[in-house]
């Protein structure tokens, strides 16, 4: 969930919006609808924590990750917009990745009662846990 808490932004002494407060919860699909420079890009920034609001707050849960892709690139390495677009999701392939190697590791032990063991387990509720985020 995440939570926004009375925000407000000004930019040169230009109210852009006021005292806003909202919740997005797991799951939820949202939109931001508005003309041209009625701040939609700047609240993304500020909910990415790219950008300082002038007051108010936003909280997330811990190790909850959130991209933003801005509207104007400077692609220098010839991948796609697409391409660009999944690296966000880069962790959650090392992620996987990994996860299958301890799954691998569990099945082939043997040594059921050993640290080393314990250790595997732990790291595969670990991986586990972040993969359900």
């Amino acid at each position: 969930m995440i939570s926004v808490q009375g925000l407000t932004m000004e930019f040169n002494n230009q109210l852009l919006f006021d005292n806003i407060s909202y919740v997005i919860n797991k799951k939820d699909k949202i939109a931001l609808v508005g003309k041209n420079g009625a701040g939609k890009s700047t609240m993304l920034k500020i909910i990415a924590g790219l950008q300082e609001p002038t007051s108010g707050a936003v909280s997330k849960p811990k190790g909850l990750t959130i991209g933003y892709l801005p509207q104007q690139m400077n692609l220098t390495d010839g991948n796609t917009v697409k391409q660009e677009a999944g690296k966000a999701f880069d962790h959650i392939k090392e992620i996987d990745a990994e996860l299958a190697q301890v799954n691998q590791k569990v099945a082939d032990s043997t040594d059921y009662d050993s640290d080393r063991y314990r250790a595997l387990l732990d790291r595969l509720t670990h991986l586990t846990e972040l993969q359900a985020m």
